[in-house]
């Protein structure tokens, strides 16, 4: 067994995670203790449902389903129990949305906590924690900053945002003694071993994601080394251990490959999916009968995100660095920008952050009267003022995009610019609304219903669960949406980002649609999709697959999320 990078970690939780236990991070190679299990600890696994969850980055709903149906993934299909008369023990879900933005950080933290981003706090890939004045970059989008992306692995760097417990904390409060491994995921507290690959593979894959920007002839091996890799771990430690009650694999070289494919999206999965990931999962099948460990076991396919392509150019991709990026429309407005690093001094007295998502960037304001000289760092615990720095902002924002007077390149390339009144940090924070010019807003409802999106979906009630709770102000004071997934070719579309081939993160149908399937080989479809249906509800979104795993297992969600508001999904 290779020997691991380093011997010991510690993982100290900041108190926005109070639920979260401190993590011990020790052993050897690729598998790491992160509990450590009295001998004698007997798993509650003989009265409660086992758990295989695959997590799968980057896969849309109609994509994976169309790959089963037509027997393009024999491997995966197989693990789900098709057999000669099809999935008879399996249940696609056909309707299950992703969070707004529709991205990777926000989406499997709702997922591994089961409940809304406004609650567990974790708003994107990339966000400001304003009353820490802490860029959070667990995927970097605008700065270049792996080494935080490998710390979200090694040093559970993502965890410390969460203000929730996850899924697995809230097993074991109630099963003391379950069994849970998790590999390669974001989200893992709560487990007994954490599975990785090795360092070099995976620093090579996240260095290779940020520089997807360049013209480097980047090898689709990059991510395959990985993910063949992460299947391998599992399947060794699941040689030399009982297999758990859970078990999580997290495969994210589909979504990587296809942000700096060259190729269609939908054409650089497809034949990822088919040469990469499915034979991997031949060999985790074939291990898990061997261990007899499939017979009474629930198994979810779960992903995050669709894809949508776009051009990989300078003039499509809002990003940091030039006079036509949005940077420039905030210091041409009168804003000091927060410069893109990761890490900045304290004392710098920037008055705007921006926070990039793809088809959506977030902007935070300070309050300038608390630094208008230019030299002081400006009180970032105060909310900032609504008439003197937030509308200021967003008119600068709306007039842009009509006539382009403050970058040139921006004009025309936003489909919506949102905010709201901002309230203190330790107060639910309000929906937004759309700014419409000269300081007015209207509700999004209200302004969809006027203005029809027909390729959004349930966008009103997914950025409510966003940006209206207690850490809703995570999300920014002014929403950008830039023209995406409203548009129907890619030369039409817009994403913050640097330059790169396919990106996602708008409210769009091809973006949000989360594909789930749960198989079970005692339970037929109808059984199933009765189990699942009465888990997810009417409308149920990346949170509510949370709860559902929970109810798989067995136990019920200790966190209480505030009811969903009573909007449309077809209009909203």
């Amino acid at each position: 067994m290779r020997s691991w990078w380093f011997a010991a970690a510690s993982v100290v939780l900041t108190a926005c995670s109070a639920f979260s236990q401190l993590v011990k991070v020790v052993g050897e190679g690729d598998s790491r203790t992160l509990r450590t299990r009295a001998s004698d600890a007997a798993s509650d696994a003989s009265s409660r449902s086992t758990l295989l969850i695959l997590a799968v980055d980057g896969i849309g709903r109609d994509l994976l389903y169309s790959m089963l149906t037509d027997g393009e993934l024999p491997e995966l299909s197989a693990l789900l129990g098709k057999a000669d008369a099809g999935f008879t023990h399996a249940y696609f879900a056909p309707e299950v949305l992703t969070t707004v933005p529709s991205t990777t950080g926000v989406a499997w933290a709702s997922i591994f906590t089961g409940v809304a981003p406004a609650e567990h706090g974790f708003s994107g890939n990339e966000f400001f924690v304003r009353e820490k004045k802490q860029f959070a970059a667990p995927i970097p989008v605008s700065v270049h900053a792996a080494d935080k992306a490998l710390k979200v692995f090694t040093e559970g760097y993502a965890h410390q945002f969460l203000c929730v417990p996850t899924i697995y904390e809230t097993m074991r409060k109630q099963e003391p003694n379950i069994d849970i491994w998790v590999s390669m995921s974001q989200f893992y507290n709560g487990a007994d071993r954490l599975l990785m690959t090795r360092r070099g593979v995976l620093g090579s894959a996240l260095e290779a994601f940020l520089s997807g920007h360049t013209d480097k002839n980047l090898p689709r091996g990059v991510w395959a080394d990985l993910d063949t890799e992460d299947v391998q771990v599992v399947v060794e430690q699941l040689g030399e251990h009982p297999v758990p009650d859970v078990l999580t694999l997290y495969l994210f070289g589909t979504d990587n490959w296809a942000h700096i494919s060259a190729q269609a999206p939908d054409v650089s999965r497809r034949s990822y999916l088919r040469e990469i990931i499915d034979p991997a999962l031949g060999t985790l099948h074939k291990r898990l009968l061997e261990k007899h460990a499939l017979e009474d076991r629930y198994v979810v396919l779960v992903s995050d995100h669709g894809h949508t392509q776009v051009l990989k150019d300078d003039a499509h991709a809002l990003s940091t660095t030039d006079a036509n990026d949005p940077p420039a429309v905030l210091q041409k407005a009168g804003y000091r920008v927060r410069p893109f690093e990761g890490e900045v001094k304290d004392t710098d007295p920037y008055q705007s952050v921006l926070a990039y998502q793809g088809a959506v960037a977030y902007l935070y304001l300070a309050d300038r009267s608390t630094c208008a000289d230019g030299a002081t760092a400006c009180d970032w615990t105060r909310p900032p003022r609504y008439e003197a720095d937030v509308l200021p902002a967003a008119e600068a924002f709306f007039r842009n995009n009509l006539d382009g007077a403050l970058a040139a390149g921006m004009k025309g390339t936003l489909d919506l610019v949102l905010t709201r009144k901002p309230v203190p940090v330790a107060e639910d924070d309000l929906p937004y609304e759309v700014y419409v010019g000269d300081g007015k807003t209207e509700p999004l409802e209200a302004y969809l219903e006027a203005h029809p999106h027909p390729t959004y979906i349930a966008f009103a009630s997914r950025l409510h669960d966003l940006a209206a709770g207690p850490h809703g102000e995570r999300a920014g004071d002014v929403l950008l949406l830039a023209h995406n997934g409203d548009r129907e070719q890619p030369e039409d579309r817009y994403y913050f980002a640097s330059p790169y081939h396919s990106w996602h993160g708008s409210p769009s149908r091809e973006d949000s649609r989360m594909p789930l399937i749960v198989a079970h080989p005692k339970k037929t479809t109808a059984e199933l999709k009765a189990i699942v249906s009465a888990q997810l509800g009417a409308r149920p979104r990346a949170q509510d697959v949370g709860r559902l795993l929970l109810g798989l297992r067995g136990s019920s969600t200790s966190f209480k999320p505030k009811a969903r508001r009573n909007v449309r999904v077809d209009g909203g």
